[in-house]
């Protein structure tokens, strides 16, 4: 079975839902393998060689600016590279002891927190958690480093009122 929230199929008929917001047509979100992305900056760095070599060679054309360009879009690319530890599957087990509540419904995004450092992106799960109530009682939200696996927010929790 795949993740997704389950609707009465009468339902979904009766409101004349489009197929493609039918939640359960999708599965769990896969990240591209960051290994991928080190192709990228391979195709770059040879790009940019070439152009530094043709510049060398042929005094008609000036690629030095296409080299360098290239060469730091090289860069850029082996500076985003990441490495995804957790996967959206495991979230749950790593943060179900942090939440102070029963684990019922729960909505899981893969975002990525841009900074300075060495490695610009740092992938991060937020995670929305509903309690097994029927309506549910308490909704808390957290956010989990995929990397690191560490709770990198306080974990909000509120009562849900007239749901």
């Amino acid at each position: 079975m795949k993740d997704g929230i389950n609707i009465d199929q009468d339902a979904v008929q009766d409101q004349l839902v489009p197929d493609d917001l039918n939640s359960l047509a999708v599965g769990s979100y896969e990240v591209p393998d960051p290994k991928i992305r080190n192709r990228y900056f391979i195709v770059f760095l040879i790009l940019s060689l070439i152009s530094f070599i043709f510049s060398i060679l042929k005094f008609w054309i000036n690629l030095y600016p296409a080299a360098i360009l290239l060469l730091g879009l090289a860069i850029f690319m082996k500076l985003i590279e990441n490495n995804r530890v957790v996967t959206q599957n495991e979230v749950i087990e790593h943060i179900s002891n942090k939440i102070p509540h029963s684990i019922g419904y729960y909505s899981i995004a893969l975002t990525f927190d841009f900074s300075f450092k060495l490695k610009f992106l740092k992938p991060v799960w937020t995670v929305i958690v509903y309690d097994h109530n029927n309506p549910p009682q308490k909704k808390s939200i957290v956010e989990f480093d995929s990397i690191t696996k560490d709770i990198i927010s306080d974990v909000y929790t509120e009562d849900i009122v007239d749901a």
